[in-house]
């Protein structure tokens, strides 16, 4: 259950690759983007009621989850299973949408004229991605990811290397963390979908 400390904690720090702020949704083609991106990345939360700027309006909590509902079953595809909850803040009403992360990647998200196309979450936008990751999506090798208990570890050790090196390649942190290159590649995709580092260009990873 949610409490009213990680509102506020989400609510400081703002939008980034695991949170997004929705004040209603408009369009359930629209959010079909949000959602897949979210799915196809490390997951995330929607806070819908809330302004970009991070200040409660409020939402009418059944309306909005019917249009997100329909998005993530009828504009989704593979179907995105969506949890809800419901907080009260000063008489106004947040709606809480977690999406988890997917083991069935790629998900498209399926516009008006029912075109497919994969997004993932970079940062706090919902992107089309790079050959690079998109390749990586169709091969499965972004599902079932299984995080160590060295992950939190390597992310520091791959930022204090970035620090001093400033850019790094697949087939370089291969050599360094003694892994193949498509370890290597899924483990730096998974740390740059955590907002940790950058896709600077093709197979090139920066701060």
């Amino acid at each position: 259950m949610t409490t009213r400390t990680k509102i506020n904690q989400w609510l400081l720090e703002g939008e980034g690759p695991l949170l997004d702020f929705k004040q209603n949704i408009t369009s359930a083609p629209k959010i079909a983007r949000a959602i897949v991106a979210f799915a196809n990345s490390r997951g995330g939360t929607f806070l819908v009621g809330v302004g970009d700027k991070g200040h409660i309006i409020g939402v009418d909590a059944g309306g909005e989850m019917y249009e997100l509902e329909k998005a993530a079953s009828k504009y989704c595809t593979p179907p995105v299973a969506l949890e809800f909850e419901e907080f009260e803040i000063n008489g106004k009403t947040l709606l809480i949408v977690q999406v988890a992360e997917s083991n069935q990647k790629p998900h498209y998200a399926i516009d008006k004229n029912g075109d497919k196309q994969i997004f993932v979450r970079i940062g706090d936008k919902c992107v089309i991605p790079p050959p690079l990751i998109t390749n990586t999506l169709l091969n499965g090798d972004l599902n079932g990811l299984k995080r160590s208990n060295h992950y939190q570890q390597r992310k520091k050790e791959l930022q204090q290397y970035l620090k001093q090196n400033k850019t790094i390649s697949c087939a370089q942190y291969a050599k360094l963390w003694h892994t193949s290159e498509r370890s290597a590649l899924r483990t730096l995709l998974d740390f740059m979908f955590e907002g940790a580092i950058q896709l600077q260009e093709e197979n090139l990873f920066t701060l």
